[in-house]
Order: C-alpha cells, then sequence, then structure tokens
C-alpha cells in the first residue's frame, strides 16, 4: 500500500495539470466570447479610461453622450466637459479615489437621457506599481427587468456548474463524473438529450461513454469528415447541426437514436487537440445556440477533460496496481480477486475448476551462475513461452519470484496434468519447473484450495524437481 502512494501522487498532479490546462483553455475561450459580448452590447456599455487630470484617453461607447461613440471627438477632454456640473463633480470624486488606488461602485442617472447606469472604476497601475489612470466601464440598467432575468439564469447556470463540479470531486468512479458532466450539459441547455463520446479502442470512431436522457451508451459514431461529431472532433470546434435530410449518415443515425432534431456537438479538448466530443440535443427545431449557451458548454466541457483525464489515470493506476512490470503477467493481488469469482462461476455452472503453482527450478542459482539481467530475460521469456501454451480463459500470475499460479477453468485433474506438462515442456533454455495441481472439491476456501496446491508443489521440489505432484482430494 504505502508503494502506491507516489503512484497516487503522481496521478494526483497530472489530473490536477490535465484540470488547469483544460481551464486554461476555456477560459481563454471565455475571454474572447466576453470581448464579442462587449461590442454586441455597446449601446449597453461604456468604457472609458481617464488619466491624472481626468482628461479622456480612451471612451467607447453612450453613457456620456453621442459623442463618445467616435473616440476622437471626445480624446483629451475633460469629465467637466462631458457631463452636466453636478454629475462632474460626483463622478470627478470617485475617479480621484481610483486615482489614489481605491476600486469604487455606484449608480449613476443621466440629467441628460434619463437613464440609469452602474459604474465600476478601478485604478490602472503603470509597470512600476503607480496609479497612472483610472478606467470606468458603465452598465446600462435602465431595462431591469431584463437585467434581473439575465441575473437570473446566470446564478442558475453558476448552481449548475457548481454541481458539477461538486459531483467531480466526490466521484471516485470516472463513469459517475461522466454522467455528471451530462446532466450538467442538459440543465443548462435545456435540452432533453445529452451524451459524451469518447475515442473507441478500435480507432474506428467515436463512442457514448455516458449519456442522459435516451439509451446511448455504447453507440459508436463512425468519424466522417462531413458529420457534425467528426469536423467539433478534428478541428476541436464546435458544430450545430439541425435536421434538414441532408445530414451525414452519422448526425441521421444520431437523430434517430436521440429521438432529436438539433444537436450541438462541443468538442473536449485537451492540450490543443480533441480528446472527446459532448453532444447536447433537442427535440424541438431550434436555430442555433446562444453565446451564453455556447461558453458554458465550453465550460462544462473543460470539466469533461478533466473526468476523462482522471479516468485515464485510474485505468492506468488500476493495470499497474493488477499487474508484474517485469512479465507484464497479472500479480498476485490480481489473481487472488480472481480466484473467487472462478470458483463461483465453478459452482454455478458445475463445472470442475483447477489451480496450479509452478517454480522455476534452481533458479538462485541460474541468477548468481548468469546474473540477475539473465534470470529477468528467463522470467519473460518463459511466461511469454507459457502464455502461447494456455488456452484464452486460462489465467496465469506472477504469484512471487520465480513462483507463478494458474487458474484452469472447466478443468479435471486429468485435463489440468495434461495441460501442466505442456506448459513445463515448453520452458526455455533447456531450464525447468516443478508444479503442484489441485482441484476444488466444491466447498473449500479459496485459501485452502491454493494451499493444497503449494503444498503439492512443495512435495515436487522436495521429490526431485522437475516434475508435477497432485493434490489428494
Amino acid at each position: 500500500m504505502a508503494g502506491m502512494a507516489p503512484d497516487l501522487a503522481l496521478a494526483g498532479g497530472i489530473v490536477l495539470a490535465c484540470a488547469l490546462a483544460a481551464f486554461g483553455l476555456a477560459r481563454a475561450r471565455a475571454e474572447q466570447r466576453e470581448k464579442r459580448l462587449l461590442f454586441e452590447h455597446l449601446p449597453q456599455t461604456t468604457v472609458a479610461v481617464f488619466d491624472r487630470d481626468l482628461r479622456v484617453g480612451f471612451a467607447t461607447g453612450r453613457a456620456f453622450g453621442r459623442d463618445t461613440a467616435n473616440p476622437r471627438k471626445i480624446r483629451g477632454k475633460s469629465i467637466a466637459e462631458l457631463l452636466p456640473p453636478a454629475q462632474a463633480d460626483a463622478f470627478a470624486t470617485h475617479c480621484r479615489a481610483a486615482l489614489r488606488g481605491e476600486k469604487r461602485s455606484f449608480q449613476l442617472n443621466s440629467l441628460e437621457s434619463g437613464r440609469d447606469y452602474w459604474v465600476r472604476l478601478v485604478p490602472l497601475p503603470d509597470s512600476r506599481g503607480e496609479v497612472g489612470g483610472a478606467m470606468a466601464v458603465s452598465l446600462d440598467i435602465s431595462n431591469r427587468w431584463q437585467i434581473d432575468r439575465d441575473l437570473g439564469n446566470r446564478a442558475g447556470d453558476v448552481d449548475v456548474i457548481a454541481d458539477v463540479t461538486r459531483a467531480l470531486a466526490r466521484s471516485v468512479d470516472p463513469d459517475d463524473a461522466r454522467s455528471a458532466v451530462c446532466e450538467g450539459a442538459r440543465r443548462v441547455a435545456d435540452a432533453p438529450v445529452a451524451a459524451l463520446f469518447e475515442p473507441g479502442t478500435a480507432g474506428t470512431g467515436l463512442v457514448a461513454r455516458a449519456a442522459a436522457g435516451a439509451e446511448l451508451e455504447g453507440m459508436l459514431l463512425r468519424l466522417e469528415e462531413d458529420s457534425g461529431a467528426g469536423r467539433a472532433f478534428a478541428r476541436a470546434d464546435e458544430v450545430f447541426v439541425a435536421q434538414s435530410g441532408h445530414e451525414s449518415e452519422a448526425d441521421r443515425e444520431f437523430f434517430e437514436r436521440a429521438d432529436a432534431r438539433a444537436v450541438l456537438w462541443h468538442p473536449v479538448v485537451r492540450d490543443r487537440a480533441a480528446i472527446g466530443v459532448l453532444a447536447v440535443a433537442w427535440r424541438d427545431g431550434i436555430a442555433g445556440v446562444s453565446l451564453r449557451l455556447s461558453s458554458l458548454i465550453d465550460v462544462l466541457g473543460a470539466e469533461a477533460a478533466v473526468a476523462i483525464g482522471r479516468a485515464d489515470m485510474l485505468g492506468r493506476l488500476e493495470h499497474q496496481a493488477h499487474t508484474d512490470d517485469l512479465t507484464g503477467l497479472p500479480n498476485r493481488r490480481h489473481w487472488e480477486q480472481q480466484l473467487p469469482s472462478e470458483l463461483s462461476r465453478s459452482w454455478r455452472e458445475e463445472q470442475p475448476v483447477c489451480v496450479a503453482m509452478l517454480d522455476l527450478d534452481h533458479f538462485k542459482a541460474y541468477n548468481d551462475r548468469r546474473g540477475h539481467q539473465a534470470g529477468d530475460r528467463l522470467l519473460r521469456e518463459a511466461t511469454a513461452a507459457w502464455r502461447d501454451a494456455l488456452r484464452p480463459y486460462d489465467i496465469i500470475a506472477r504469484y512471487g519470484g520465480e513462483e507463478f499460479s494458474l487458474i484452469l477453468p472447466g478443468c479435471s485433474l486429468s485435463d489440468a496434468l495434461t495441460l501442466v506438462e505442456r506448459l513445463r515442456a515448453a520452458t526455455p533454455e533447456q531450464e525447468s519447473c516443478s508444479a503442484g495441481i489441485a482441484e476444488w472439491n466444491g466447498g473449500e476456501h479459496p485459501e485452502e484450495l491454493v494451499g493444497r496446491a503449494d503444498a503439492a508443489l512443495y512435495r515436487a521440489k522436495r521429490g526431485g524437481r522437475n516434475r508435477t505432484v497432485i493434490a489428494p482430494l
């Protein structure tokens, strides 16, 4: 157990790195969208930069009057020239506070237009840390019902993202984390179906590893160049597809399985490359997705990247925990976990099962004579030869040192003896091995069964080695 601590620490570090990379990419995309949003909402938003003399160096928007739509006309003008005297004095007071390093937020009612603005003032330090100016960002909040609705939507969005993040933090099962991402995507998109697709092991397409709202798990999507999923995965960019009768075969198959009429294919990105695709589908015909939804799905995509990264890491850790590094065989722990399951299957199917223990003869002397590297090579060659001689469903593991254990399902003692003799004959470099075999009696504990096989191996070694001994029932 203590040996796994470095692996777990490494896993945690790699998963954290994956999360930070995914978050950084999502943040960069969000910043690009914020810039687009700013320009889309210029009639409601104003940005102005003032120097220490309270003169405008840059401004855009309408909060200071029509001239601010043209920066050249107001550059160099003072606040007193842009606002009525009463408002100019109040605004200047806040600006001077910002020039002293303070941050100010306040509401302003325009005496000229009668509109209400929320204003945020922040200091602008130079490279030496000295405040050389201030920036004001104002938002037209005259239409409060719209602002309230947007804030309500955003509060709900934050709740969904927080729920998904908490689910990921609590989950030790990668599949649960994937499902949480799909549920979150459904909620923020107000969509009935969401699914997370990842590359299949055969490299032939994308496989649905989790889904919400439809039976899609296990579905294989071929990566056709003209399909929405294929384009999203290849370009690492989102693709929206509406049912039109001219969509690709892969998209058509998805529409049928999901009972949908429109789908957003959003890439799950890590290190600037797609590692999966998050699909969000609607059963009502929609023309496209909003910038807000696209940004939120971006965040969920980053969470999905973390979930996939965690799954990959846990898979590697599980493989390491169950595999012998030298031979690539299952280790003793994994073999002992498998044995009760095989005994239960034998009992259910009323089939025999045998356990065998093998030990390379005089291995210590071989190591002393040829060196440890030669000994390691013999172990690898022997396990490779034995694997080739076994049936696909037989289980061989490195039990420890030069000792190996086998589970032989469906084998009677005579069948097991024939199989073990075939293994002993395949031992390389003209070396020999000894073996002990025990057949399960249908009721004994796994440890008792292994103990009988081990005792038979001990008798084989005591009897002169290079032989097989069968344990009595």
